[in-house]
């Protein structure tokens, strides 16, 4: 288990968060306009990215190193049509939010009220929340609040004395924090990084495989595949945070049928789960005329052996299915 904040980290974390407040870099900042703090020498940097320009919600996201960067760009990525609650779910990031005292939980309320913190209005309650994928937005632990605090720390100096540049961003750069040999913080413009590469797809070598489901009958189903999260908090003696169930579907589109529903365990691999209900489908109901996804993880795992069985998939927007996932955890809550 992750050793929880202590009170004393919290009241630093919070008189940085309210010196922030007084700074309002979210009436300058896009929440593309990207802010990298490196926090340790040669190690990679924190991306921080301001939210609240755009009248929406008000916060500040970090994501860690470029593994959090990658996160971050799936968040930005318009190709695919996916549910909000799977891409704010499938992702690691620390976020501070400027928010309403009914946004606002019970564990979170408590270190407010211990620090001795009022805060009065709409869009004025700050409060911390860690998003890790499969897991229940939470409170951050002892490590990432030290790490958050040694961000906005660079991020505030950089916020001081550097004057807002819409042409930097515009022109494909990110601002670069660092410290330099006497520990002060100093910032520069550099290219922002390319996109990594995030989504893989399953090559199968087994060749008698592969014969044997394309010599498996065709049938008239018309499947639609996808998976979204349950935003259901499930506790876990193994984990430690509440597990965000992800759950997945297979769905006969011609047929209006739910051909399976389950949950994908944490421990499980999510492309594995995908595959083995897909190939499920096609041993009890032959193969598809066409196999549906908008899940760019599912159209990447599932390319390579559809396209050798000879069945057509196709992006689509599964209007249907969003429908089906509602109601499913309309139902779970109840």
């Amino acid at each position: 288990m992750a050793t929880p904040a202590t009170l004393e980290q919290w009241k630093e974390l919070y008189d940085l968060a309210i010196e922030i407040t007084k700074l309002k870099p979210w009436n300058s900042y896009w929440d593309m306009d990207l802010i990298a703090v490196e926090t340790k020498k040669n190690e990679e940097p924190n991306f921080v990215s301001i939210m609240g320009k755009s009248g929406t919600c008000t916060g500040i996201s970090v994501y860690r190193g470029l593994e959090g960067y990658s996160d971050f760009c799936q968040i930005c990525n318009d190709d695919y049509n996916v549910p909000a609650t799977f891409v704010m779910s499938d992702q690691n990031c620390i976020t501070c939010y400027w928010g309403n005292r009914n946004e606002i939980d019970d564990e979170m309320y408590s270190i407010i009220k211990q620090l001795g913190l009022r805060f009065r209005g709409n869009g004025n309650w700050i409060y911390f929340k860690t998003f890790e994928k499969k897991s229940f937005p939470s409170l951050p632990n002892y490590g990432e609040i030290k790490m958050l605090i040694e961000t906005y720390k660079g991020l505030i100096e950089t916020l001081k004395h550097e004057d807002y540049q819409e042409s930097i961003f515009e022109g494909g750069d990110i601002l670069y924090t660092q410290k330099d040999e006497d520990g002060n913080w100093f910032s520069y413009t550099v290219p922002r990084p390319m996109e990594p590469e995030r989504y893989n797809t399953i090559f199968v070598n087994d060749s008698n495989l592969i014969d044997y489901f394309k010599n498996i009958k065709d049938g008239d189903s018309e499947l639609a595949i996808d998976m979204d999260y349950m935003m259901v908090p499930t506790n876990d003696e193994g984990f430690e945070r509440p597990i965000n169930p992800l759950a997945y579907i297979v769905f006969d589109l011609k047929n209006n049928k739910i051909l399976h529903f389950d949950l994908i365990h944490p421990d499980q691999e999510d492309y594995e789960v995908i595959m083995n209900n897909f190939l499920g489908a096609i041993e009890h109901f032959g193969k598809p005329k066409h196999v549906y996804a908008r899940n760019p993880y599912i159209l990447n795992w599932l390319d390579f052996i559809c396209e050798k069985l000879d069945i057509p998939l196709v992006k689509d927007n599964l209007e249907e299915i969003d429908d089906i996932f509602n109601m499913l955890k309309h139902m779970d809550m109840e």
